[in-house]
């Protein structure tokens, strides 16, 4: 049973409306074509709204035309703040005499889609043969509830010449009248167990099984109610022939106030309205149950009797598990859930399902509802359930489950799930208290699941990547305490500011500062090291000391008080950088070349456009490890682009000239300091770490600037061997989930740069 939507009815007066709408001034919002530009195609929505008993979106205004809209429109997009409409449509057209342009016409377009969006109107594009043409609405313009619908677009209607267009258009918004059909609402009430509105009263004649209503909506003086309809018939001894008695139920809230003024049922593209009677009662639920008990006694046989029978036995969530009770066709257990940032849930559980009894579920925390809808669940084998049920008939291995809810939580309140039969038999499961969303979260979600190829994009665009996104922001968004110890007489004005994150393996610190140490340059050089791993806080404490002691190269250690990541550490290391370049270097990554800062620098200085700029790095056999990356789409990862270093593993046959590359790696890189700070630095997005290196190469390359290696500068990079940890399944997970974001953003950018600009070995 879907969930329902209610509108208050506080639309001004029809007359004031209309006359507003079409003298309203052209006010045009910032960045968009003035009234008097010359361009070939102009326009304006000026009134739209979602009109559920037609079940699509209606959209009318005025553009410059000549043609005739309807032989020419294909279809019709509509962009909202957070949603997009596609389809083909009906169009019609009307004279539009108030317009100047001698040339404007108005139109209204309807667009049959099952659902409507909550959002503003951002634009509406009409797709001509020639294009797409795209207009706005004019300021102020919202979405109207649907008794001011109707009555802007009767009030359209009658504007269009009489013909076919108007006729198949009216058809299409009001349906047929039926006359023959007729009937009156005797009493009705809001059911506070059943969590929605009956209806009853009588209708001359009955309607057949292969033709019930499908769609209600209730008038009040306050309000609308509107959604599927659940409907049934009843002898009524008191009628006369052929005439019986009709209940209807509608879900939705008590909120509506007032009398009723109309129930509009749809049959298909057929309308019937029945109205109240004058001494029509409105009950409450002490009368209402008994009434409506005795009249569903005499129900005629049929699904949607037994259907108003089961809604009328519910009984509210009481805490008490009662799945049970709905027999041997289905079975759900929730095992952990998780927070998803304030309002976001993620749930991991299993469930097993005949097809033919795949029940509604609904998942409830206070006054929010989510639907819990199986085609966009991420499915686990669990052999370990199925072997329990195989009794019952069951065979699908496949019956574990992740599942996103992005607003599910309202805070402190109960969180349980409500699952109905198509029956309308409801039955609850309760949720365990959900673990808060951090770094342990992630792992336990990413290391729960094992997908890829075709699998992968439904299920991180689905579930995976928005779940993890929000608990990584919730993650991020607690600023982290920090100590920062400085060691030595750290240079104030330095030319260069390096900094290395450290995370796992410490001792790489006494290499690198002892390599360094052998140019005395290097005393004045920023160096900063970012301590991301707090449970070695006093093992970096007595190192940095000892290091410090034995070297005397002056650095700056700061000490996170919790494990942020790659691209985090690296942004809290660059609030502590003052020189005119900046260095990004990994903590396993070691001199070759004595004056590569300086060599590097100097590319910067001598290209303007170069903006970010790394060595030539090497394995320590004097094999290739880097030098530039390009991107490979690879088929296990659902075709997305992962970055490939070219010439890895292979000995360096170049020439030593300046190479440039779509992306180069963040392991060691420097760039211009104030760039670094007008970029952000890394973005944080990404988890831990991958895919920050590309994604501010590509920043930089849609601004002008290039990336580039020099091969004459060298470095010795162990890859790696900086981290403990083993490539496990969530780690690669995480690394899909990072590859999910960078794909979103940039596919379409490497595609062309890579097509265009960059050579991908053969």
């Amino acid at each position: 049973m879907p969930i329902l939507t209610e509108d208050a009815n506080d639309e001004p007066g029809i007359e004031n409306i209309l006359h507003d709408t079409l003298t309203l001034p052209r006010k045009i919002k910032a960045g968009t074509q003035s009234a008097d530009s010359k361009a070939a195609f102009e326009g304006y929505v000026e009134f739209y709204g979602y009109h559920s008993l037609a079940e699509g979106w209606c959209f009318s205004g005025w553009i410059t035309r000549k043609e005739h809209i309807a032989d020419y429109i294909n279809r019709v997009i509509a962009t909202f703040n957070n949603d997009r409409v596609e389809a083909e449509v009906l169009s019609l057209a009307f004279p539009r005499s108030d317009i100047t342009s001698r040339d404007a016409i108005g139109f209204l377009v309807f667009l049959k889609v099952p659902f409507g969006s909550t959002d503003s109107l951002q634009t509406l594009g009409f797709c001509f043969d020639d294009g797409i043409k795209t207009i706005l609405p004019v300021e102020g313009a919202h979405a109207l509830a649907e008794t001011a619908l109707s009555a802007h677009l009767g009030y359209v209607l009658s504007l269009a010449e009489p013909g076919l267009p108007r006729e198949t258009m009216d058809v299409a918004l009001n349906g047929r009248p039926e006359d023959a059909l007729q009937g009156y609402i005797e009493y009705l009430g809001y059911h506070s167990s059943a969590a929605g509105w009956f209806f009853a009263g009588w209708i001359n004649r009955g309607w057949g099984a292969d033709r019930t209503p499908d769609r209600i909506l209730a008038s009040f003086e306050d309000g609308e109610l509107r959604g599927n309809a659940i409907a049934a018939l009843y002898n009524r001894a008191d009628l006369p022939a052929d005439a019986q008695g009709a209940i209807f139920f509608l879900p939705g809230t008590g909120r509506v106030r007032g009398a009723l003024k109309e129930l509009a049922l749809c049959f298909g593209d057929t309308r019937v309205t029945l109205v109240p009677l004058d001494n029509t009662r409105k009950l409450r639920d002490a009368e209402l149950t008994p009434q409506l008990k005795a009249n569903l006694g005499q129900a005629l046989p049929g699904l949607n009797g037994v259907r108003l029978k089961n809604i009328l036995k519910r009984r509210p969530y009481s805490g008490e598990d009662t799945l049970e009770t709905l027999g041997p066709s289905l079975f759900l257990y929730i095992d952990h859930a998780i927070f998803c940032g304030p309002r976001g849930l993620v749930l991991m559980g299993w469930m097993l399902a005949r097809p033919d009894e795949m029940p509604t579920l609904r998942v409830h925390s206070g006054s929010r509802i989510s639907l819990l809808q199986p085609q966009t669940l991420v499915k686990i084998d669990r052999q370990d359930v199925l072997e329990q049920f195989t009794k019952h008939g069951f065979d699908d291995p496949a019956c574990g489950f992740i599942a996103y809810l992005p607003e599910a939580v309202e805070p402190d309140a109960r969180i349980y799930i409500e699952a109905e039969t198509h029956r309308y038999e409801i039955g609850y499961r309760s949720i365990p208290a959900p673990v808060p969303s951090g770094m342990a979260a992630i792992r336990q979600l990413l290391g729960s699941v094992d997908v890829r190829f075709g699998d992968l994009a439904p299920a991180f665009d689905h579930v995976l990547g928005p779940a993890v996104e929000a608990m990584n922001q919730e993650r991020l968004s607690k600023r982290v305490g920090r100590q920062v110890v400085e060691f030595g007489a750290v240079p104030r004005t330095p030319k260069f500011s390096v900094i290395v994150p450290l995370y796992g393996r410490l001792d790489f610190v006494e290499y690198q500062m002892g390599l360094f140490s052998a140019r005395p340059e290097n005393a004045e050089v920023e160096w900063v090291f970012v301590l991301d791993d707090p449970l070695k806080r006093r093992e970096a404490q007595h190192l940095f000391a000892a290091v410090y002691e034995r070297f005397q190269i002056p650095f700056r250690a700061v000490l996170l008080e919790r494990n942020l990541g790659f691209a985090p550490a690296n942004n809290v290391g660059m609030e502590y950088c003052h020189g005119e370049y900046l260095v990004y270097l990994n903590s396993d990554v070691f001199p070759g070349t004595a004056d590569w800062l300086d060599r590097l620098a100097l590319r910067l200085e001598e290209d303007p456009e170069l903006g970010v700029v790394g060595p030539l790095l090497l394995f320590e056999d004097g094999a290739v490890q880097h030098r530039g990356m390009y991107f490979e789409q690879l088929e296990e990862y659902g075709n997305w682009f992962f970055c490939q270093h070219l010439d890895k593993g292979l000995r360096y046959s170049g020439n030593g000239e300046m190479e440039y590359f779509i992306s180069i790696t963040g392991a060691c890189m420097m760039l211009r300091r104030d760039l670094a700070m007008q970029i952000g630095g890394f973005d944080e997005t990404y988890v831990i770490g991958d895919f920050e290196d590309s994604d501010l190469c590509l920043k930089l390359a849609i601004q002008g600037y290039k990336c580039g290696v020099d091969p004459s500068v060298v470095l010795y990079h162990l890859e790696r061997k900086s981290q403990l940890s083993g490539a496990l399944t969530w780690r690669a997970n995480l690394t899909a989930y990072n590859a999910w974001q960078h794909e979103r953003r940039w596919a379409k950018t490497i595609a062309q740069k890579q097509m265009h600009e960059f050579k991908v070995p053969e």
